[in-house]
């Protein structure tokens, strides 16, 4: 048995992991994400070395547009990532191969592997978060499209107002966690940054979370349809923190098909399911791993 390492770097926290050759995760750690990319590297290098394990190479789970020479061509809520080459640079620091993948990717091979999507060839993967990162499996394999955009479900255009496109603008109205937060926050004047405590509050009566949540459920569920007849997979997958809550995705499950049901054409079609993902919070190191594997040709 091997021992990788499986770097899941988010906007918040990194979670760090030495996962084995065949998916399973034996040891993991979670701190709050540095602001400095020195930071950064150096939180990863004592992970590594006290972890206790002999790891062989790392993977790497990041937001952003990854190219597949690990240059980062945008780099989401890690702005120290951006515009540069982080396979290579985390490589020379650590003295170490490194791979480096998109983290809605890395959560959709994961899925693949060991997970929802593992005996599915053609699915859609989007994980919900302050953004949304996503993939596309087809026939089998992850379809990277021109320069790994393919899957950035998050800045689909959705809506737009007197020609302004700005990205805020697409993540509003493209069913983020961030949009759902930053509805109930304008419409109750108080800066509420997590969506557990806009449900918590909506099963309490809260009529302004309600209405905010009813927005969330029918903006996923567009993007999801608009997923179905442009991709036109056969299950959409959707992870992230708030698809654990069961209630949620009853509701964005029920609007999609709502909405299916009432659109005339989709009704008389076979659509996609939507299923929930499996792995959660750890489908970010086991999947960096799997791109790790899958690139060198050894997965078991």
């Amino acid at each position: 048995m091997k021992y990788y390492a499986g770097i899941d770097i988010g906007g918040t926290n990194i979670k760090m992991g030495v996962v084995s050759s065949i998916g399973e995760v034996l040891y993991e750690s979670i701190i709050e994400t540095p602001k400095e990319k020195l930071e950064i590297f150096e939180q990863i290098k004592t992970f590594i070395d006290t972890c206790g394990y002999k790891i062989e190479a790392l993977g790497l789970s990041t937001p952003g547009i990854v190219g597949c020479d690990g240059y980062m061509q945008t780099s989401g809520a890690i702005k120290c990532f951006f515009k540069q080459n982080i396979k290579e640079e985390l490589q020379a620091y650590l003295h170490l191969h490194v791979m480096v993948e998109n983290d809605g990717k890395c959560a959709a091979l994961a899925e693949r592997w060991i997970g929802a999507g593992k005996d599915i060839e053609n699915f859609a993967c989007m994980t919900l978060g302050t953004a949304i990162g996503g993939a596309v499996f087809i026939n089998g394999k992850l379809h990277r499209g021109l320069e790994g955009l393919c899957g950035e479900f998050g800045i689909a255009l959705c809506e737009r107002t007197n020609e302004q496109f700005f990205e805020h603008s697409f993540a509003y109205y493209a069913a983020t966690v961030a949009g759902l937060c930053r509805t109930y926050s304008y419409s109750v004047k108080e800066r509420v940054l997590d969506a557990k405590e806009i449900i918590r509050r909506s099963k309490q009566g809260d009529e302004k979370a309600l209405a905010a949540l009813d927005e969330f459920y029918t903006s996923l569920a567009i993007l999801c349809m608009n997923i179905a007849v442009i991709l036109a997979p056969e299950v959409i997958l959707i992870g992230g923190g708030i698809s654990a809550d069961k209630e949620v995705m009853e509701h964005v499950n029920n609007r999609y098909k709502e909405m299916c049901e009432n659109y005339h054409v989709l009704s008389l079609v076979k659509m996609p399911e939507i299923r929930t993902c499996k792995l959660l919070n750890q489908a970010g190191m086991i999947g960096a791993v799997y791109a790790l594997l899958e690139k060198e040709g050894t997965l078991l």
